[in-house]
C-alpha cells in the first residue's frame, strides 16, 4: 500500500534528510509536508512517531507550520495526531477505498470524460487476463471451475445487479491469482468513478437490449474463463476485449437512450 499510495495519491516522497530550513526557496508548508510525508511513510501502520516537541527540532519548523502539515497528512490518511498533553504523531495508512473516493472526486472536479475511464478500464483488463492466462497453476483452475459453474447458472433473463456481482468478484478473484496489487487499484478507481458518473438502471428483464446484455456477457466471460483453462494467450486477449466491449456497450446504453428521447 505504501508504494501504491505513494504512486497515484503524491508524487514519490521527497527523502528530505536532517533539517529543514523555513528560508529556502521552497514554500514552508510544502517542504514541510514532503519531510512529514517521508517519515510517516517510514514507519508501519499506527507506529508512533514522535510527540510535537520532537518532531518540531527533527522539521526544523514553526509550530503553527508543523501543525498546519500535520492537518494535512491526517487528510490525506498519512498522519493521526492525538492532541493533549500524553498525545502524539501517528503513522496510518489510507485504504483502497478511502484513495477511490478520493481520485474519483478528483476526476468529477475536472470534468474527466466518463468514457475515457471505460477504454482505460478495458485496456487494463486486458493485461490482467493476459497474465492469468500465463500461469496455468491450480489455483487458476479452482477459480475457472467455481465461476464456470456461476456463469453457466445465469439465467437468460437474470437481473442486471445478479451479472454485476459476478463480474465484479470474478474481477476480484482473478486479481488475486495474479496478485497485480497496482493494476487492481488503477482498474478499481476507473470502476467507482464510472459508477458515479453513468447511470445504472435496472431495465425490464423482458426488454431485448437487456437479454441480449446478459446473452454477450454469458458469452464472452465463458471465453475468457476457457482461456485461462487453456492458457491460451490468443483467446484470453480476445475474450478479455470482448467481455469489456459488452460492459461498455452496457454502461452507454441508458445515457443514450435517454438522449434520444429527451
Amino acid at each position: 500500500m505504501r508504494a501504491l499510495y505513494s504512486t497515484i495519491v503524491i508524487a514519490p516522497a521527497l527523502c528530505l534528510k536532517g533539517k529543514v530550513n523555513e528560508k529556502t526557496n521552497k514554500p514552508a508548508i510544502e517542504a514541510a509536508a514532503s519531510h512529514l510525508r517521508a517519515i510517516a511513510l517510514e514507519h508501519e501502520d499506527g507506529a508512533f512517531i514522535g510527540s510535537e516537541e520532537l518532531l518540531l527540532q527533527r522539521l526544523g519548523f514553526s509550530r503553527t507550520t508543523v501543525r498546519q502539515v500535520a492537518r494535512l497528512l491526517e487528510q490525506e490518511g498519512l498522519l493521526r495526531v492525538k492532541r493533549g498533553p500524553s498525545g502524539g504523531y501517528y503513522a496510518t495508512r489510507p485504504d483502497a477505498l478511502s484513495i477511490q473516493r478520493v481520485v474519483s472526486s478528483y476526476l468529477e472536479a475536472v470534468d474527466f470524460e466518463p468514457e475515457d475511464v471505460t477504454l482505460i478500464a478495458s485496456a487494463l483488463w486486458v493485461e490482467v487476463i493476459r497474465k492469468a492466462v500465463a500461469l496455468k497453476s491450480p489455483a487458476a483452475s479452482e477459480l475457472v471451475a467455481s465461476f464456470r459453474k456461476r456463469v453457466n447458472a445465469v439465467k437468460a433473463k437474470a437481473s442486471f445487479a445478479a451479472i454485476r456481482v459476478i463480474e465484479r468478484e470474478s474481477q476480484k478473484a482473478i486479481f488475486d491469482l495474479v496478485g497485480s496489487r497496482y493494476i487492481e487499484l488503477i482498474f478499481d478507481i476507473n470502476i467507482a468513478f464510472a459508477s458515479r458518473s453513468f447511470p445504472s438502471h435496472e431495465r425490464p428483464e423482458e426488454d431485448e437490449e437487456h437479454v441480449s446484455f446478459v446473452r454477450s456477457w454469458r458469452e464472452a466471460k465463458l471465453l475468457e474463463l476457457a482461456a485461462i483453462e487453456e492458457g491460451n494467450v490468443e483467446l484470453g486477449v480476445m475474450a478479455a476485449r470482448y467481455v469489456r466491449a459488452v460492459w461498455h456497450k452496457r454502461v452507454w446504453l441508458p445515457s443514450d437512450i435517454e438522449s434520444q428521447h429527451a
